[in-house]
């Protein structure tokens, strides 16, 4: 019996429609979150949602700030550690093989995608040591590209940091920026999809202080 599926709807996802309002509640309640530009998110149809990466605790607090399921790409190997790989993929997560072009992967982001969920994708590929922006990798370009999705632009700061129990401050901070597609882009970003991922990132870029923006301040 499979527990989840990516392109699946939240009510079919039991086990995320189980947990999240209480583990979403609890978390919240133990480290706030300061969320800006929820009105931005679009209402309805699938859309990417690309942001930078700087904790482990990314994911989720994205989705806690969102109040929706969000479908993340996660590294293949967290999906070969039993419990682990069950609740992930419970919760509407896919896996990706890093370092390589994971055809899987991307069909299963077109099909979440056309289903008319958001797929959470980190153009970088893996957390920032620093918290700066690191080069965005190209996979970001075909799958904008091949889905003609709308890209949704979010910065995240304080994650890396943040500390449960502290009620009365909100160390982090999710930015929304304006939604976009590819053929907004500026025309001097070319068709290589080095240059254009470039121009995607510097979306991000423009949500984050200065001292965060690594590659693209």
């Amino acid at each position: 019996m499979r527990v989840g599926a990516p392109e699946w709807p939240e009510r079919r996802l039991w086990l995320w429609r189980l947990l999240y309002p209480p583990v979403r509640a609890l978390a919240l309640f133990l480290a706030p979150v300061r969320f800006v530009g929820a009105e931005r998110l679009p209402r309805e149809g699938g859309f990417i949602l690309i942001a930078n990466h700087i904790s482990w605790m990314d994911p989720p607090w994205i989705e806690f700030a969102l109040g929706r399921a969000v479908r993340f790409m996660a590294k293949y190997e967290l999906f070969q550690i039993p419990v682990l790989g069950f609740l992930l993929r419970a919760i509407g997560c896919f896996p990706v093989r890093r370092g390589e072009a994971d055809r899987e992967a991307m069909a299963t982001a077109l099909r979440v995608l056309a289903a008319g969920h958001s797929v959470g994708f980190f153009p970088e590929g893996h957390r920032s040591p620093n918290a700066a922006l690191l080069r965005a990798h190209p996979g970001i370009v075909l799958l904008a590209r091949r889905s003609a999705a709308p890209l949704v632009p979010l910065a995240i700061t304080g994650s890396e940091r943040a500390r449960l129990g502290r009620f009365w401050r909100r160390d982090i901070t999710i930015r929304v920026g304006e939604p976009f597609r590819l053929t907004d882009l500026p025309e001097s970003a070319g068709r290589d999809r080095g240059p254009v991922a470039d121009a995607v990132m510097r979306r991000i870029a423009a949500l984050l202080p200065a001292d965060m923006r690594g590659a693209y301040r």
